[in-house]
């Protein structure tokens, strides 16, 4: 018994010693095989693959499609997009990608975007928690957790990047790398949104330099580096910011016209904390209490300075996580919804709650600090670490997370497509979707150039069109004129009426600038197949024609088209196709 009970023991402590050798390693390549695995379906599945479509494939994506097709040709207005939308309401949320739209054909660019995206995501999370735990083990943790989750890549390095930047604050603070810090600064505020993290990441950044300056700490490096990503945010928003600061703006923008909604202050707290909010899914729930409980454990615990400092970063990283749920609490209350619903211009739509987009890079880093707690403890009285129990003991809490993880990502449901087809799975495919040879069929049988003529959709959404070159009066967009969307209300007025639900999403927020109507409301994605008839439209025929639409594009059968002074041209749909589309002439 004893023997075996020996080799146990020797085995136990190689495992222990391999560990700690491995744990010194630079394993940042396996972001490259984790790539390789993740993206594989996608490769597999071609055309076929799957991206999230609400506010990617329905909208953002042609902020980067119309600049690319007018690149360089000084349009200041893409005529492509409700009858003509201002290119200041249509730049990329990463410009550095544009390119990428430019030289490859749509798909191929945003599955570029996204690859290089979720590589900077492993890579930046890996050299924080790395430069910050010194653990490889734990920085491959949390890298791999945080590059799958299900976050947005068409606004780039948004939430992707935060890591980096971070990463690159701590090489300026600590007088290091300083052209790798100067290079990921100026990647990140190429490749992301100003108004959605950037205006935080500024903001974190200079009270870390105050912070700084009231503690007679004298390095000029992280002042550089925060003037570099304010003069590159600058540069990117100039017309938003001479908008901002002088009203310099050739319209007036339909968000002047928003109104938010108040919500319950500790519903709304609690909703946050647990589960984040809209664009930023961290599905962080389930580390929250392994992270308290490594905290607690760490509060009892002997530490060296080095440990101390990491103990102290943890708390005050998870209080900061419960402040971002306060905060957005907070501005959800009625007094500030009613301050902001008052006020005008840019402090009337500028959602500052949008701090909650930090969730996903800092849940995962919080916990890889919390882990770091327990990983570099020593058992009392000895030098003796148990890494191997550690690492069990850690991913065991991970495993719930794990799981959401997988059915949440990218990859899982390209699996699964693969696997069960869109029959069974109701997923709808990038080909599906934007139906390129739908589209091509009814751009041969209306038989003009698409530049003389605009169109209209019923119960679908314009991106497919807009994407196959036609000109539309619809879309969706989260800045254009206030003066169309109230020309476009008279189109719709007597339908909205009728659903007030429908008529509040649209007064209220109109981003959506779509046919909404009493019979399918806001719905825009009816299925080929389906068995609907419309009929007691009361749309205004006239105002629709002044816009200039020729043609209308519906998902479902308009079955008293003569009354409406429409004429059938045909029924098309494809194999291939989402949909089945009857189009009207006007």
């Amino acid at each position: 018994m004893s023997r075996v009970k020996n080799i146990l023991i020797r085995a136990y402590n190689r495992v222990e010693k391999e560990l700690l050798r491995i744990d010194q390693l630079p394993l940042w390549w396996l972001g490259l095989i984790i790539a390789a695995i993740f993206f594989l379906p996608y490769f597999i599945l071609g055309k076929g693959c799957i991206f999230e479509i609400n506010d990617q494939l329905d909208e953002s994506i042609m902020n980067y499609i119309l600049p690319a097709r007018h690149f360089l040709d000084g349009s200041n207005v893409y005529p492509e997009m409700l009858g003509g939308v201002n290119a200041s309401g249509m730049q990329p949320s990463a410009i550095l990608f544009l390119p990428l739209y430019i030289l490859y054909s749509p798909r191929i660019a945003f599955l570029l975007q996204y690859i290089i995206c979720f590589l900077i995501a492993f890579a930046g999370m890996y050299l924080l928690v790395k430069e910050s735990t010194q653990s490889s083990i734990l920085a491959v943790i949390a890298g791999s957790c945080f590059c799958v989750l299900p976050l947005y890549p068409i606004y780039g390095l948004t939430e992707f990047g935060i890591p980096l930047v971070i990463y690159a604050f701590l090489c300026f603070w600590k007088r290091k790398r300083f052209i790798f810090a100067v290079l990921s600064t100026l990647l990140f505020g190429l490749t992301s949104h100003l108004v959605c993290t950037g205006y935080v990441v500024l903001g974190l950044w200079l009270l870390a330099i105050i912070i700084a300056v009231i503690l007679k700490r004298k390095n000029s490096w992280p002042l550089w580096g925060f003037g570099e990503l304010l003069l590159t945010y600058m540069i990117v928003n100039r017309a938003l910011i001479l908008e901002i600061l002088i009203g310099n703006s050739s319209y007036v923008s339909h968000r002047e016209e928003m109104i938010s909604s108040a919500t319950p202050f500790f519903e709304t707290f609690r909703s946050v904390f647990l589960n984040s909010s809209q664009h930023a899914p961290s599905l962080h729930k389930y580390l929250i209490l392994p992270i308290i409980l490594f905290l607690i454990l760490g509060a009892f615990c002997k530490k060296e300075e080095t440990d101390r400092i990491l103990y102290k970063a943890a708390v005050i990283n998870f209080l900061f996580l419960i402040a971002i749920a306060l905060f957005y609490a907070f501005c959800h209350l009625t007094a500030v919804v009613d301050w902001k619903n008052n006020a005008t211009g840019f402090l009337h739509y500028f959602q500052m709650h949008r701090v909650y987009w930090l969730y996903p890079a800092a849940w995962y880093l919080e916990f890889a600090w919390a882990a770091a707690v327990l990983w570099r403890t020593k058992v009392p009285h000895t030098d003796v670490r148990m890494q191997a129990g550690k690492l069990a003991v850690i991913l065991i809490c991970l495993l719930p997370t794990l799981q959401l993880l997988k059915v949440n990502s990218g990859m899982y449901l390209n699996v699964n497509q693969i696997n069960n087809g869109s029959g069974v799975t109701g997923y709808i495919s990038w080909e599906s979707w934007f139906a390129e040879d739908l589209m091509q069929e009814i751009d041969d049988a209306i038989g003009r150039d698409k530049s003389t003529y605009r169109v209209a959709h019923l119960g679908i959404s314009p991106a497919p069109s807009l994407m196959h070159g036609f000109y539309t009066v619809d879309g969706y967009s989260n800045n254009y004129s206030l003066e169309y969307k109230h020309r476009f209300r008279e189109v719709i007025a007597a339908e909205l009426e009728k659903n007030e639900e429908v008529r509040v999403y649209f007064d209220l927020w109109g981003n959506r600038c779509y046919l909404f109507n009493s019979i399918t409301g806001n719905y825009m994605q009816l299925k080929k197949g389906n068995t609907l008839v419309y009929e007691g439209l009361e749309f205004d025929m006239d105002a629709l024609r002044e816009l200039g639409c020729e043609y209308l594009f519906s998902g479902a059968e308009i079955g008293d088209a003569e009354r409406m002074g429409l004429e059938l041209v045909g029924y098309y749909e494809t194999d291939d196709s989402y949909w089945g589309i009857w189009v009207y002439e006007l």
